[in-house]
């Protein structure tokens, strides 16, 4: 197995960066890129849409991209209820409440699932100033601001959570051609302002009024854990 890591360059801390640079492995290989988190998942999805290229050099994503990503974080939820909970005994099971931090989505879209699957936990998400799920959220404006703000969170200065996709697939009742025409138009245009019906889903599972739009120094809980 040989392992590709892409350092997004000035977007990491000093302590990061010497994590990724200084693995002496023969099969890690480090490439600092420029850009944001965001352009350089263009590429990395980009390359997995080729599928005759991926079969040919056998190629995995260890990121949320890769669907697998999501199913190991749906039990991370799992994992998490079950130590909350003092008894698994009680009629109904009390309902726990599961804040998530989070730039792409991948880790929201899991506990969307987990709660599909009977989970009863309430999701609450939180966002630093790159705020496109606050926004989508509370608005229905799935939208890109300007530009990506740098944070101290830098996993999170995403602005094209690629897993609300997953999300509004759930949300349209597993309509993929409601989902294929709402990414369109994100993809053409950048901006998207969700139907009704969709708009008015999240409410039970997302909770917008309590979404944390702090710059993460001002935030324990970004600052805890920035994923």
């Amino acid at each position: 197995m040989d392992i590709i890591v892409l350092l997004p360059k000035g977007h990491c801390t000093k302590i990061q960066e010497l994590q990724m640079t200084t693995v002496l492995r023969e099969n890690v290989h480090v490439f600092g890129v420029e850009g944001n988190s965001d352009e350089l998942d263009e590429p990395i999805k980009a390359v997995f849409a080729d599928v005759a290229f991926v079969k040919k050099h056998n190629l995995m994503s260890l990121n949320s991209i890769n669907w697998s990503r999501v199913l190991v974080q749906m039990a991370h939820h799992f994992f998490a209820y079950f130590q909350c909970v003092p008894s698994l005994d009680m009629d109904p099971l009390p309902r726990v409440e599961v804040v998530v931090p989070t730039g792409a989505a991948g880790n929201l879209a899991a506990g969307c699932i987990a709660q599909k699957m009977g989970l009863p936990i309430r999701l609450v998400v939180a966002v630093n100033r790159n705020d496109i799920i606050h926004r989508t959220v509370q608005q229905g404006d799935f939208s890109l601001s300007e530009a990506v703000e740098q944070t101290l969170a830098s996993a999170m200065d995403i602005q094209v959570p690629y897993n609300m996709e997953r999300i509004f697939w759930l949300l349209s009742g597993s309509n993929s051609q409601v989902t294929r025409a709402l990414m369109e138009q994100f993809e053409r245009t950048q901006s998207v302002s969700l139907p009704k019906e969709l708009h008015s889903k999240p409410s039970p599972v997302l909770s917008g009024p309590r979404l944390c739009s702090q710059v993460p120094r001002s935030c324990p809980g970004c600052r805890a854990d920035p994923r």
